[in-house]
C-alpha cells in the first residue's frame, strides 16, 4: 500500500473520482489511466494516481484517487530484500501495485528514505 507520508504544500490533498477498469482495488494501489479508465500499474510504468477507494468494480464504476505530484512522498514496503539499495535509487513497482521491488533497472519510484532493506521493510518514495 502506498500511503501519503509527506507533502511540501500545506493544502489539503484533493481526492477525485474517475471511471475504472473492471477489477478489485484497494486503498493505496498505484494507478494509471489506460484506454480512458483507471487501472493498476506495475513495473516501469510511472503511476499518476494512488487509490483512495476500494472494492470490486465493474468497468466504468467510479474510483476515488489521490493525485501524485512532485510535492508528495509515499510510504510503502519492499517486496524483496534490498540490501544494496541506497537513497536516490529508483526502483520498480511490484505486480500487486501496492509495493516496490528492489529492482533498480528502469525504476520509477525514487527512494527518499530507507527504514529497512529487509523484505517487507518500509521505504519512502517519490514519483
Amino acid at each position: 500500500m502506498f500511503k501519503l507520508f509527506k507533502r511540501n504544500d500545506a493544502t489539503v490533498p484533493v481526492v477525485k473520482e474517475f471511471p475504472a477498469a473492471a477489477g478489485t482495488y484497494k486503498v493505496g494501489d498505484a494507478l494509471i489511466i489506460s484506454d480512458g479508465l483507471l487501472t493498476k500499474t506495475s513495473g516501469t510504468n510511472t503511476p499518476t494516481y494512488i487509490s483512495a477507494g476500494q472494492g470490486t468494480l465493474a468497468s466504468g464504476d467510479l474510483l476515488a484517487v489521490n493525485f501524485i505530484s512532485e510535492d508528495k512522498e509515499w510510504k510503502t514496503t519492499l517486496s524483496a530484500a534490498g540490501g544494496s539499495l541506497k537513497v536516490g535509487d529508483k526502483v520498480t513497482i511490484e505486480t500487486d501495485s501496492a509495493r516496490v521491488t528492489a529492482t533498480t533497472t528502469n525504476g520509477v519510484a525514487e527512494l527518499k528514505e530507507i527504514i529497512s532493506t529487509a523484505s517487507g521493510g518500509e521505504v519512502i518514495v517519490k514519483f
